[in-house]
């Protein structure tokens, strides 16, 4: 085989393995397959998991320790282990093959919610985008534990993930990312109280219906939308009457309906 053959046949091995890696920064860890390529060794050259104990076991050596290297860090230090008595001048490449080690949790209100086993340096826009993004309309927040549960929850606002960079906010493995439908409190003297999903286009007689509606006692001359330090008052009988118009709610208003005096 010729030298510039043996040349292009590297370059190959190195373009499939940037293919398949996403990030030349990801760190090896265990769960993750590596594809190993020694040229000229078919024996050598197959898949190998990476065990518990962030190593792999290859043939002649036994364990080699690649837990936290990059693929080309593992690549170089299976070389050197290969040359010391086994190769001469052994032409290694590694690329991770299945990603398994560092994953993600996605939950509540997106396309696709489940694990996610991140490629290298993510960010939480971009973790949004694997999983298919936002389904619900009114989605006021994202809540991100670090290293899963019992770590330390912030809360973020999703109208500004984009707008002063918080999407650009770097995501690990362990993480918990969850996106709480955003929702309507209706409070008072209704059947049900208690929350219920939002929706664009909800309106306040709709919002007391779903929750079983008024109770007997209620006066529905006295209901407000509480809407941050907002106090919105609705004449309830009158929309019922179609003598005014139904008002839209937001999400995270609470509709509070208020007693009958009499």
């Amino acid at each position: 085989m010729s030298q510039l053959l043996r040349i292009l046949a590297l370059l190959l091995f190195s373009a499939v393995a940037m293919a398949q890696q996403a990030s030349p920064e990801y760190r090896i860890g265990p769960g993750d397959v590596l594809k190993v390529q020694v040229w000229g060794e078919e024996d050598l050259s197959r898949s190998f998991p990476v065990n518990d104990q962030g190593q792999l076991d290859f043939p002649f050596l036994g364990p080699v320790a690649v837990g936290g290297q990059t693929a080309s860090e593992a690549s170089a230090a299976l070389r050197d282990r290969l040359q010391q008595g086994y190769l001469l001048d052994p032409q290694v490449t590694i690329w991770v093959e299945s990603f398994g080690s560092q994953p993600v949790q996605v939950l509540g209100a997106v396309a696709r919610p489940g694990l996610v086993y991140v490629r290298g340096p993510t960010t939480l826009l971009e973790l949004l985008g694997q999983v298919g993004g936002v389904s619900k309309e009114g989605v006021d927040e994202i809540r991100l534990t670090r290293g899963g549960e019992g770590g330390e929850t912030q809360v973020l606002s999703y109208e500004r993930l984009v707008a002063d960079g918080t999407g650009g906010l770097l995501i690990a493995g362990g993480d918990v990312v969850f996106i709480p439908e955003s929702q309507v409190h209706v409070l008072g003297q209704v059947v049900r109280p208690g929350p219920i999903a939002y929706r664009e286009g909800l309106t306040v007689s709709r919002c007391i219906s779903a929750v079983g509606g008024a109770a007997a006692v209620a006066s529905l001359g006295r209901v407000w939308i509480l809407r941050g330090d907002e106090r919105i008052r609705v004449n309830l009988r009158r929309i019922l009457r179609g003598k005014a118009e139904d008002v839209v709610v937001q999400g995270g208003d609470r509709i509070f309906v208020g007693e009958s005096v009499f």
